[in-house]
């Protein structure tokens, strides 16, 4: 079989990604029965900045099972070839996380919620097959997009319903984790131990905080130019420089009896909706480079402020706090937990007040990435071309905002959450 197949290398993608791993994702693909590969191909590689710490491409594999042929769409993310940008992204550690997350935690809830009847809770990709060194780390998913599932824009804000499907996936994700530490909280502190933190506490301080200081600057530039004088600028800046990052940093290590797996990077590209018939939509949640044990509340929040705008806000916020709710409540209960027990609505809303300033911090960052216009999209492998490390301030060179509506779009989530008390 030709190595290479539509332009792409296996071994572009990494030095362990061979044809043996092709067949067992084949096999794995068709539940471990006997396969044979008979050819790949790659389709298109993913846009500039649709992945800033991961290498993505498309395949299709092709086989022959018990006399039928058979096809499997896959997508491979791979740690970045490019030596610098492997350091300055710190991509090991993201990889890493992932990995763990797909091998070490998901089988384990994927047998707790089979023993109950409730697969279907659980609305991620199908894991088939990952390799981690640190240098040639990749993991293969199942692609979703031939079973009509589709994102949101990275620009997009999310209308209701759509909004609606995603918080429907979020809470039943959440849900396992309340019933399983319920149930069996030893086994659920174990398997939470193979998450680290990748972007909060003193050790990624020094990683983060020149372009965390850009970020700030650009949400003062933001308030002063569309809000200025106001309650909220006032109150932002009132905060000396680091003590938003120590607070997210306070949050993710206090280890409360509420944290379950969060998703950790909850913004729009990160959920895939598609339509189901009779005007009804589902969910999938993706991408666990970032996932951590904390507040449920730190991925909510993360949603609300990345992916909805004022006008959303001031119609549907209330209503996004009850949905989510609820959807969370009956998943605890199809699992045989009492969720009035566990995660009644008055320690729902103490989780609200107290965590929601998490996903502020998280949209100070994805604001501003979610307003840069395609052509703007940063390519990694063309600014990084040493093997060393480069500050990442130096890479996502991000301005002061030129559009008043994309200002006004930063500047109202500092004033929500000042209004509300997060802030």
């Amino acid at each position: 079989m030709s190595q290479t197949k539509n332009h792409v290398n296996l071994s572009d993608v990494s030095d362990k990604f061979t044809e043996e791993v092709l067949a067992d994702v084949l096999r794995k693909a068709c539940d471990g029965k006997k396969v044979q590969l008979t050819d790949w191909n790659f389709g298109e590689g993913f846009a500039k900045g649709d992945s800033y710490l991961s290498t993505v491409n498309k395949g299709i594999l092709y086989g022959v099972v018990d006399g039928q042929q058979v096809q499997v769409n896959f997508v491979v993310k791979s740690i970045p070839k490019n030596v610098g940008r492997r350091k300055t992204f710190r991509s090991e550690d993201f990889f890493g996380n992932e990995i763990m997350f797909y091998t070490k935690i998901i089988p384990k809830v994927e047998k707790f919620l089979a023993e109950r009847g409730q697969s279907n809770l659980l609305r991620i990709p199908r894991y088939l097959a990952s390799y981690m060194d640190g240098e040639n780390d990749f993991i293969v998913l199942e692609d979703v997009s031939p079973l009509g599932f589709g994102p949101a824009s990275r620009q997009s804000c999310l209308d209701w319903a759509e909004c609606t499907v995603i918080l429907q996936a979020l809470a039943k994700f959440h849900a396992i984790s309340f019933a399983y530490r319920d149930q069996r909280k030893e086994e659920f502190v174990e398997i939470t131990s193979y998450l680290k933190e990748t972007y909060f506490g003193n050790h990624n301080w020094n990683w983060y905080q020149r372009f965390h200081k850009k970020l700030v600057d650009i949400a003062k530039h933001a308030l002063m130019t569309e809000y200025p004088n106001s309650k909220a600028e006032k109150q932002f800046n009132s905060y000396e420089f680091g003590t938003l990052y120590n607070k997210c940093t306070e949050l993710c290590e206090e280890n409360a009896p509420t944290f379950v797996i969060a998703a950790g990077d909850c913004w729009a590209p990160n959920f895939l909706v598609r339509d189901i018939g009779q005007n009804k939509k589902e969910a999938l949640v993706l991408d666990f480079q970032l996932a951590r044990c904390a507040s449920p509340v730190t991925d909510l929040s993360f949603l609300v402020y990345s992916c909805t705008q004022k006008p959303f806000r001031d119609e549907y916020y209330d209503d996004i706090l009850k949905v989510y709710h609820f959807e969370l409540s009956s998943a605890i209960k199809s699992l045989g937990s009492e969720s009035e027990r566990i995660y009644p609505w008055d320690l729902f809303m103490k989780d609200v007040k107290k965590n929601f300033i998490f996903g502020l911090v998280f949209a100070l960052e994805s604001i501003p990435f979610c307003l840069l216009d395609p052509s703007q999209s940063f390519d990694l492998d063309a600014i990084i071309k040493s093997n060393e490390a480069v500050n990442i301030a130096d890479v996502w060179t991000l301005y002061n905002i030129k559009t008043s509506s994309g200002r006004q779009r930063l500047a109202d989530v500092i004033i929500h959450a000042v209004e509300n008390g997060y802030l």
